[in-house]
């Protein structure tokens, strides 16, 4: 029976942090305001920063963090994967190969990319698509 309640403390207690984290999440997004791609997409060098892989990091993320009083979340390219969005890094594995998937984009050997394991935000995503190999024309 300890057992049961001891599940049951668990259960509640995820639930509870699951609920705060909600709520810092809708607070960052009301301070931060309407998301705005173009603010977004001008924090990286954009003549030289392929502006698909931009685009589709921003939609993989939107679909990942969802929306808060009917608004997107507004993404910031130092956002981070880990204190900003508490993200697990399958996660954010399944959005780097959503992302990968889509533009052709080669996923094999990232260890020959210059930000191999330097993942750790939204510009470092960015960049770490854009070096890695594509095999298919898009």
């Amino acid at each position: 029976m300890e057992a049961l309640y001891i599940i049951v403390a668990i259960i509640i207690l995820m639930l509870i942090l699951g609920v705060l984290e909600h709520f810092r999440m809708k607070r960052l997004s009301n301070e931060r305001g309407e998301a705005d791609i173009c603010e977004y997409a001008r924090s990286f060098e954009y003549r030289s920063v392929d502006t698909k892989i931009m685009r589709e990091v921003w939609n993989e993320l939107h679909l990942w963090l969802g929306k808060y009083n009917g608004k997107p979340f507004p993404i910031e390219t130092e956002d981070t994967f880990d204190s900003t969005y508490n993200m697990d890094p399958d996660d954010l594995d399944d959005i780097y190969l959503a992302v990968a998937e889509r533009l052709g984009i080669y996923t094999d050997s990232p260890e020959k990319n210059p930000y191999f394991d330097k993942v750790t935000s939204v510009k470092n995503l960015v960049l770490f698509l854009h070096h890695q190999p594509r095999f298919r024309n898009t």
